[in-house]
């Protein structure tokens, strides 16, 4: 009865985590990345406005233009990526549909896509979807949850198609040097690869560093589909809004399916997010300040305890330490933790093969919740050397 794509197609153990902390008692969630922030006032109310001026009905499926517009000069701004807001732009049903709209459009059966590992569990899942081979390519610890550029080189083949970048990664909080991009944009040229930029976290840079778009590089915006969220960036996870900017062959195509899938993402969130990239920014320059010593103190705290090693994340609002000395896989220890301590993590097996031995841990809750949560785990993880 059920077709055969139920069969590959597994859930997130991110959530099954998720959902196994819930109803516990003094539990201390740290698996969804979800920022304790409200969305700032000035979108709501232009959301309000929305509803009163009667922005309630069908859009284009693209998106309204004048949202596309705004949109367009804030990759122009904070990007360097010019685009035609007319065809180069679409909004989506958050930074997930912008992923799942640019598999369909570029992955074929038989298609080999090279995707992050550790990484997001949608990426290798969309590929698998579309009928497309998944090729892993290892994010390295010693490269701070990076890779190099000629590591990509062995993994090509004829059947490669579409390489996927990550960074700031989800969920190692990994970055890449420019140098090492500019690279990657040179092997992606001259063996004709399309590249899916997955950029939801392009602001939480623990540099302090400016956004890099490879689509921003020569030669790589006629071959880029690069994918934005506000669910981070403005604290909106609910409200389901993105887009994605790339070549108008491709954006084009990912309009079409969207007219056959959700038609077009709410129009209220559509005019949420034109107030959104238009309006005052302190909001997030505060948000990502307060997650920037968030990190400085879990990752103090983390690296204090014996048998935990943590290179500290350049971005995004995760830390992804390794746990291998304590002898026990991610899955099991993650919980024995959850039963033990109530602290809720996610095991780094949940993010492909290369994240055994590593749990995430979301540190997108308030300082007490993490000196609580580093407290109990201090307590707890040394004992398991003994």
């Amino acid at each position: 009865m059920l077709a055969k794509r139920n069969q590959v197609i597994t859930p997130s153990e991110i959530r099954k985590m998720f959902n196994m902390a819930k109803g516990r008692e003094n539990a201390l969630d740290m698996t969804v990345g979800l920022p304790d922030f409200e969305t700032p006032q000035y979108i709501k109310d232009a959301a309000k406005r929305a509803i009163d001026e009667g922005y309630t009905k069908y859009t284009l499926n693209a998106g309204m233009i004048e949202v596309r517009e705004a949109l367009a000069e804030k990759l122009k701004r904070e990007n360097n990526i010019e685009a035609d807001p007319k065809t180069e732009i679409v909004c989506t049903g958050g930074g997930m549909g912008s992923l799942l709209l640019a598999n369909l459009v570029l992955v074929d059966p038989g298609n080999q896509v090279i995707y992050p590992d550790p990484g997001f569990v949608s990426h290798p899942a969309h590929v698998t979807l579309c009928g497309g081979e998944g090729v892993a390519i290892q994010l390295k610890r010693d490269l701070g949850f990076s890779f190099e550029a000629d590591d990509l080189k062995p993994l090509i083949t004829d059947k490669t198609k579409l390489l996927v970048v990550n960074f700031p990664n989800n969920p190692t909080g990994g970055t890449i040097p420019r140098k090492q991009l500019e690279k990657v944009a040179e092997i992606a040229i001259e063996n004709e690869l399309v590249v899916l930029s997955d950029e939801a976290y392009e602001k939480f840079r623990s540099d302090g560093e400016k956004p890099l778009s490879i689509a921003s590089l020569p030669g790589m915006k006629e071959r880029t589909v690069t994918l934005f969220s506000f669910s981070k960036t403005y604290a909106m996870t609910g409200w389901r809004i993105g887009f994605s900017v790339g070549p108008s062959e491709i954006i084009s195509r990912m309009v079409k399916l969207q007219e056959h899938v959700i038609s077009m993402p709410t129009s209220i969130s559509q005019k949420a997010a034109e107030a959104a990239v238009n309006g005052p920014q302190d909001s997030v320059k505060n948000m990502i300040e307060t997650f920037r010593k968030r990190r400085d103190i879990i990752t103090k705290g983390l690296q204090s305890i014996e048998g935990i090693e943590l290179t500290p994340p350049g971005g995004a609002f995760y830390v992804f330490p390794d746990v291998s000395a304590y002898g026990i896989a991610s899955w099991d220890l993650a919980v024995k933790l959850l039963e033990d301590t109530g602290v809720v993590t996610v095991h780094g097996s949940a993010f492909g093969k290369y994240g055994e031995g590593f749990l995430r841990i979301c540190y997108a809750m308030s300082n007490e919740v993490i000196e609580e949560a580093i407290q109990r785990l201090d307590s707890y993880l040394p004992n398991l050397l003994k």
